[in-house]
């Protein structure tokens, strides 16, 4: 569906305008007006129809005006909004912004979805409902309430909250921050993130995107278009909701449900997204992509400074951003060395020491420019006895215009003695901090996003499963369990080679008894197995180390008197070889509403939850190895302290497995593979469970 039209519509009818300065609809229809807009503006209010308001056609209904109208605004109550939606369908409107609120935000969802329905039934694109309204400052258009039109720039701004968005707009006017759109999307019943990325993706006006968003629609849409989009141009994204009272309170303000914040953070990073945490990071970050030469922050980074402490605690977060102040090469050494003096160090930090003049920096800054080996350079600057912030601030302004390979961010620390130096960078549009940890963490933030900027997109190949293990499934979940018996998990392990350890599942004890002295003396464990007996331990499931028939004949008896005190069904005992001189570790796999599947790997055993040392895959993924060596655990398999190493090949593709049969059988809803036991030679799944609810 075409949005040429909502951007830069040839006719906009207001419905709800007023002669009442203080009503939004009279304030919508003044913005249209004073941002310039060059189309046909109408007014709509039964009480003005027929007259003429700032020399705009009044009429009572959007039906009764003369022309398809491109875009209708509507500021009328909830309760009115469907009729007027209504009416625009009969005038064959082609976008409708609903700025209202009182829609499921309040609870009346119906409401809504009613709207939605018949906007998506007539072919209308429909933005809010619940929303400022949107901005397209290169078409001079203003269809919001916002209390000003920003300035032309190169990021488009899109934003779920209202009220957010007139934060920023106050915000940027003041910096002279300009923006190429800005849209307030509301509760997106129709126009959302992904829709409006897509549509604008292409424009030449827009070199970046940063968005405010409180959840998701359409979460695996969003990642297609924002792994694409995020090849050639950065996208910044804050999503709050990391706690469960933000996560009420986003549900109560645009009636989004936040996702999962784990899955969405490895969902938003893996597909190239610059994610932001806090409002400070959020207008950093703005301004940063507004000014910069360039958007490529990978690389080292170069620092410049006349103050070794202030060097030394750059360092420092530059280590915690996970920015690298590699040593210049001996090329630039050199050339350092012949415009610095003997004091001064030529690292990284480079100190041009305290006596330094705007000469000095001015000629290390130029080395290090010229040297190709610096994307991104860091002035620092405090104001000592000798130093020339005016002159430096000239030097640096100067140097960042004869160099557009090179991104020169500044921080001059200190008052009143730098304040007319840093007043000038700014006007000069140098970015400028008062601090070098906002600086650096921007630039950490910046570059964490380049590592997975442009990666390829992961195709699982899907093959056929056995039509037995496709019956026992259907079977299982026809008859309601929980999860698939023991028997049936023996097969699909059996079918996709997942190692497990030799086992069997018992009623009768003596035949229990014949299959434990196979084994004997070598320890076996006991455990209930039950589709309903999901925790094992809290239910006092599980007896370990049985290496003798008193062992035994005490552990069976206990289990056959659970089973009978809980009433389970389709129960037995479930009898497997102990795995000895093992690391425990986890593989579960949960399935998001945004996103499909998520695999989960860690440590594992019973302190998973305390441990809270796991990792995080959208599937399908194919870096299985990576994901291992993003954890505690996975250090410890790889060896330390001079242990051998566990067998890490065996566990990746142990996880390889797992993705293939969660894919391949997607009544499958999740798995709990806790432990699995990873010894020198296996990698073996000892208690597994794949659940069908």
């Amino acid at each position: 569906m075409s949005l040429s039209t909502f951007f830069n519509p040839r006719s906009v009818a207001v419905v709800g305008v007023s002669a009442d300065e203080s009503k939004l609809g009279a304030v919508v229809f003044k913005n249209l007006i004073e941002a310039g807009f060059e189309g046909t503006l109408y007014g709509v209010n039964p009480k003005l129809a027929g007259q003429e308001l700032k020399g705009k056609k009044c009429f009572a209904s959007v039906r009764d005006i003369p022309e398809p109208v491109d875009l209708v605004v509507l500021l009328v109550p909830a309760r009115f909004c469907e009729a007027a939606v209504d009416d625009a369908i009969a005038n064959g409107a082609k976008n409708v912004s609903i700025i209202t609120a009182g829609f499921g935000e309040a609870g009346h969802k119906d409401l809504e979805m009613s709207i939605a329905k018949k906007c998506l039934d007539a072919g209308i694109n429909l933005l809010g409902p619940n929303c400022l309204g949107h901005i397209s400052t290169f078409d001079k258009l203003n269809a919001s309430f916002a209390p000003c039109f920003p300035l032309q720039g190169n990021v488009a701004f899109i934003s779920q909250s209202g009220a957010y968005c007139s934060a920023i707009l106050d915000w940027a006017e003041e910096k002279g921050i300009g923006f190429s759109h800005f849209i307030s999307i509301g509760n997106k019943a129709d126009l959302n993130e992904a829709s409006l990325l897509e549509a604008i993706q292409h424009d030449e006006h827009t070199k970046a995107f940063v968005f405010y968003l409180e959840g998701l629609k359409k979460g695996q849409e969003f990642l297609r278009v924002l792994k694409e989009v995020s090849k050639t141009k950065p996208c910044v994204i804050m999503e709050p909701g990391k706690s469960s009272k933000a996560q009420a309170a986003s549900l109560s303000h645009t009636g989004s449900l936040a996702p999962n914040y784990r899955v969405l953070e490895i969902a938003l990073q893996r597909s190239g997204a610059i994610q932001v945490y806090t409002t400070r990071e959020l207008f950093g970050a703005l301004e940063l992509l507004q000014h910069v030469n360039h958007t490529d922050f990978s690389g080292s980074v170069g620092i410049l400074t006349n103050a070794g402490g202030v060097g030394v605690l750059s360092s420092d977060l530059c280590e915690e951003a996970h920015l690298d102040l590699a040593r210049p090469s001996e090329a630039t050494i050199e050339k350092l060395r012949a415009v610095l003096t003997a004091e001064a160090s030529v690292g990284n930090p480079i100190d041009v020491v305290g006596d330094a003049k705007a000469d000095r920096y001015e000629n290390a800054l130029r080395v290090l420019c010229e040297s190709g080996e610096y994307k991104n350079i860091i002035v620092l600057l405090t104001p000592q006895m000798s130093t020339e912030p005016k002159e430096t601030a000239e030097a640096v302004i100067k140097l960042a215009k004869e160099y557009k390979n090179v991104n020169i961010f500044c921080s001059f620390i200190g008052g009143q003695r730098v304040r007319e130096a840093v007043n000038m960078l700014k006007a000069a549009n140098v970015l400028a901090y008062d601090y070098p940890t906002d600086c650096i963490r921007l630039l950490g933030l910046m570059k964490a996003q380049m590592a997975f900027k442009g990666m390829p997109e992961v195709k699982a190949e899907l093959r056929e499963v056995p039509a037995e293990i496709r019956e026992d499934v259907k079977k299982a979940v026809a008859e309601g369990l929980a999860s698939l018996p023991q028997s049936t998990m023996n097969k699909i392990m059996d079918h996709y080679g997942i190692d497990y350890p030799k086992c069997g599942n018992f009623t009768d004890k003596a035949e229990a008894l014949a299959f434990c002295k196979k084994l004997f003396p070598a320890p076996v464990v006991l455990k209930l197995s039950a589709p309903d007996a999901l925790h094992k331990t809290e239910m006092k499931g599980i007896y370990l180390n049985i290496d003798d028939e008193a062992k035994f004949n005490a552990a069976f008896d206990e289990l056959t008197a659970t089973i009978a005190k809980f009433q389970l069904k389709n129960a037995s005992v479930l009898i497997q070889e102990m795995i000895v001189k093992a690391t425990e570790t986890i593989i579960g796999v949960n399935s998001d509403k945004n996103f499909g599947r998520v695999m989960i790997f860690g440590t594992g055993g019973i302190y998973t939850e305390v441990m809270r040392d796991t990792t995080m895959r959208i599937l399908p993924a194919n870096d299985f190895d990576a994901m291992i060596k993003e954890t505690k655990v996975g250090t410890i398999l790889n060896g330390v302290r001079g242990e051998e190493p566990k067998a890490v090949g065996p566990l990746a593709e142990t996880l390889k497995k797992v993705q293939e049969l969660v894919l391949e059988i997607p009544e499958i809803k999740s798995i709990d593979g806790n432990p699995v036991l990873v010894t020198k030679d296996r990698a073996v799944v000892v208690d597994f469970k794949m659940l069908l609810k």
